[in-house]
């Protein structure tokens, strides 16, 4: 089986968007500046917290920083490992598809424990409030989350490319 130079460069560029999303959330960030793990703080502005949920919340952010953190870590060296194998024209693809499968599971642990948060923090929620979080584009809902929504792809200039990539003109 041949694997087409095309579609490991789509897959590159797929998992850059990915790291790129990431890492913007940063080591830094935290409930206190309004985006915990996975933008949940962002994700419940605007829900009217009351002051006792809010301090649950922070805590359950609080509680899961370490690990959201060294799954992140865990995360960003894999695919930093996949990076630096995908630019070597000498790596096997059996090695390339050996760095994937760290970089999904890695990613997968990472998700889970974004999820394991949400989960917390739903119960603590009024009905209303779960209403309005839940909302496309808020939390984890429907193409919510971080970064997601309504035509936001890869990238603008064709589907599965990277944003650096030009604009495609029609034919």
């Amino acid at each position: 089986m041949t694997t087409h130079p095309l579609r490991l460069a789509a897959l590159a560029l797929a998992l850059t968007a990915i790291g790129t999303s990431l890492s913007a959330q940063g080591p830094g960030s935290g409930p206190g500046r309004g985006h915990g793990p996975m933008g949940e703080g962002r994700g419940l502005r605007g829900l009217n917290l009351t002051e006792a949920q809010q301090a649950q919340v922070k805590a359950i952010h609080d509680k899961h920083q370490a690990s959201v953190q060294a799954k992140q870590e865990v995360a960003v060296a894999a695919r930093k490992a996949m990076h630096e194998a995908m630019a070597s024209t000498a790596t096997e693809p059996s090695t390339l598809k050996a760095l994937h499968d760290k970089v999904s599971a890695a990613q997968l642990d990472l998700m889970l424990e974004h999820r394991a948060v949400r989960q917390e923090i739903l119960p603590l929620l009024t009905p209303e409030q779960k209403t309005r979080f839940e909302k496309p584009g808020r939390g984890m809902g429907p193409r919510g989350g971080r970064g997601r929504g309504p035509g936001r792809g890869f990238g603008a200039g064709h589907p599965g490319m990277g944003p650096d990539c030009p604009l495609v003109k029609p034919t």
